[in-house]
């Protein structure tokens, strides 16, 4: 009797179920791991939730009709710690967490966020080029492991921190089907933590007219159910509560990696300076400017992640975890060391890699909250400044490979023509759907 066989188009309609489930069962296992690890070991295991902790507090502070703004969770380590984020955050996350114990809100957060790490994975993929589906499912699952280990991927599952799903948000805008939509996720992230408002930037410099339309309409709307739901809260954050950048920590520690937490560590200051806005500009300029000539070349992944680099360095405060932002940048950088067989390539993305790994202050002695500045040899303000200095030279030495290669083409740019090829990095679609042969035009202008 003939054995059955299953159709090509059968396997093609399950691959996505299958490896979306092989990605929740990973991230599952490596929540479980991570909080096994961090737990046991003695410098881990009190920083272990320390913002999930604040997280489930704020979400139980709305159910108690009392304010947001108000609540202050004491921490043997760092002290006063207060919620920072917007009224909605508050809503969408952290009530529904806060009914689990602490226990299973902590695998519950942690496994999302590494799921939407594997989405994330997956979009880099198909933003560098993987379009093969078999290929980059098995490369997303690896991915995802291996991007586990990246010390913010650490940092963020340590603390419980909320910017992977920021990042999805935002790398979701940069590979829609069409346009309709573009700039969306953009904007419900800013609504959900201010600092993805520089994405509407680059959505402006590159001509993107409706997409950042889109952003800055759904950013409002955010702003505007808080003010619907948590009237006194949101006029208490959105009135002035969201410029006090010293209410996330001291400028000076040494986790804080932007340019004013370099720039504070060497001039030992305890307060950011109004002349470092001056700094701030410069830099911000010049890094979107590296976007505009990363679009122009023909990779909006490239495009994105300059603009990610150039928020991370002129924001006031920029701890380990915001720099999450940089793994589509090693995805890509990856794929296209392994294409083209660079050595060059290979050796720079393995450079990098080790940088956001090893959490090298740490190794040498460098203490990570101090009382007050301290007094660090030149060499150890090269250590401590470990990120900033590497998105500057990011910025810096980015455009002249821009020049002297030929144009990415990589796919993620819209075209002169406003089309798009078939296929960039987009989520799996379900099972039964169309697949990339239904990918719709792209791209309302161009720079």
């Amino acid at each position: 009797m003939p054995r059955p066989t299953t159709s090509p188009k059968r396997r093609r309609d399950r691959r996505p179920l299958l490896t979306w489930s092989a990605v929740v069962a990973v991230s599952v296992a490596l929540a479980l791991a991570a909080s096994w690890i961090y737990t046991r070991d003695d410098y881990w295991s009190q920083r272990w939730t320390v913002d999930l902790t604040v997280y489930l507090a704020s979400g139980e502070t709305v159910r108690e009709g009392a304010s947001l703004y108000d609540l202050v969770i004491i921490s043997p380590l760092y002290g006063e710690m207060p919620y920072l984020y917007p009224p909605l955050t508050a809503l969408l996350f952290f009530v529904p967490l806060s009914f689990l114990p602490a226990g299973a809100a902590a695998l519950v957060w942690n496994s999302a966020s590494l799921v939407a790490l594997g989405a994330v994975v997956w979009l880099s993929l198909g933003m560098a080029g993987v379009r093969d589906d078999r290929t980059r499912s098995a490369l997303t699952v690896v991915g995802l492991v291996l991007a586990a280990c990246l010390l913010p991927v650490r940092i963020q599952l340590i603390a419980g921190q909320i910017n992977m799903f920021l990042l999805l948000l935002v790398l979701l805008d940069f590979s829609r089907r069409s346009d309709r939509l573009r700039g969306v996720g953009i904007g419900i992230a800013a609504g959900l933590k201010i600092t993805p408002l520089i994405f509407i930037v680059y959505l402006l410099v590159t001509r993107r007219w409706a997409a950042a339309r889109n952003a800055l309409a759904a950013f409002l709307v955010t702003v505007a159910i808080g003010f619907l739901v948590l009237p006194g809260d949101a006029a208490r954050y959105w009135g002035g509560l969201v410029l006090h950048s010293s209410r996330a920590g001291g400028v000076f520690d040494t986790p804080n990696q932007s340019l004013a937490g370099a720039m504070a560590r060497v001039l030992s200051s305890e307060q950011f300076a109004s002349w470092w806005l001056l700094v701030m500009a410069v830099v911000g300029l010049w890094g979107i400017a590296v976007a505009l000539l990363a679009f122009r070349r023909g990779s909006d992944l490239l495009g994105f992640s300059a603009t990610a680099v150039t928020g991370l360095l002129v924001s006031p405060v920029s701890w380990e975890h915001h720099w999450v932002y940089v793994i589509p940048l090693l995805v890509w950088l990856a794929v296209r060391a392994h294409r083209t067989r660079s050595l060059p390539v290979a050796v720079a993305t393995a450079v990098l890699v080790t940088v956001f790994t090893v959490r090298i202050f740490m190794l040498v002695g460098i203490q990570e909250s101090p009382p007050a500045p301290m007094a660090l040899a030149a060499w150890e303000q090269v250590v401590a400044a470990a990120y900033p200095l590497t998105g500057l030279a990011l910025l810096t030495l980015g455009p002249l490979w821009l020049r002297r290669i030929p144009p990415v083409a990589d796919g993620t740019a819209p075209s002169a023509g406003g089309a798009r090829r078939a296929g960039p990095g987009r989520l799996p679609d379900p099972p039964g759907g169309g697949g990339d042969a239904a990918h719709e035009r792209a791209g309302a202008g161009t720079a």
